[in-house]
């Protein structure tokens, strides 16, 4: 996938694997089983100052027929920072600090700078990164039961399905377990048909990672591009 769609999904995807993230809260029970979940969700994501965890991506490009995946280290923390390390299939960085966005590729030499407002076409992940964890906001959401996605029937699958027009997305599925309601995987549909799956494993939350891991000086001798500006 291309570079900004690449980091847009990661984003918006982030969105989604951060909100989920955590222990259940001790929230009252609400009226609907759906309800219940996506109260727990909310709760959680408030408590939630940062995580990291391995991961594994599946990108679906339904007109071409291709399937690309690729592996990493995926950090965030509160308020805005996100860091995603590429590992597999070659070495690439994603990493913003709530305000820019770098775009970095060791074997083009090359690292692209963007304001994180003008990198997205959705408002949706700005707004989880200002702070807003309540996901009924700008969703429906409703439970999925039986899907193929769903796995152990410890996991719970949130129907996501934005509630005014959005560029990029037309659908996200959540995945919960609730043995410690903790996010699996998360996967975001695009107008077209096309996919991208994020899978967590190893992960940790509310560790203290550093500031400055979501910073990023260009390496001697790299080229830096900055779209829009002369």
């Amino acid at each position: 996938m291309g570079c900004w769609r690449g980091a847009r999904f990661l984003l918006i995807a982030a969105w989604g694997l951060a909100a989920l993230a955590g222990h259940p809260s001790g929230a009252a029970q609400a009226a609907t089983p759906v309800d219940e979940v996506v109260e727990r969700v909310r709760a959680t994501c408030l408590r939630t100052q940062d995580l990291s965890a391995q991961f594994h991506q599946t990108a679906t490009n339904r007109a071409l027929g291709q399937v690309q995946e690729a592996s990493g280290l995926f950090l965030a923390k509160r308020p805005g920072m996100m860091r995603w390390v590429y590992e597999k299939p070659e070495a690439r960085l994603f990493v913003t600090d709530g305000k820019t966005l770098w775009v970095y590729s060791p074997s083009e030499k090359q690292v692209v700078v963007q304001d994180i407002a003008n990198a997205l076409t959705s408002r949706l992940p700005l707004s989880f990164l200002t702070g807003n964890c309540n996901l009924a906001t700008d969703f429906t959401i409703a439970l999925v039961d039986n899907a193929g996605t769903r796995g152990l029937p410890t996991t719970r699958v949130l129907d996501l399905k934005p509630k005014q027009s959005e560029a990029g997305i037309a659908r996200m599925l959540l995945e919960v377990t609730t043995k410690g309601y903790t996010v699996e995987k998360t996967t975001l549909f695009d107008a077209y048909g096309n996919t991208t799956a994020i899978a967590l494993t190893h992960l940790k939350l509310n560790t203290g990672l550093d500031d400055q891991q979501f910073r990023f000086t260009p390496p001697s001798g790299i080229t830096v591009v900055t779209p829009g500006k002369p």
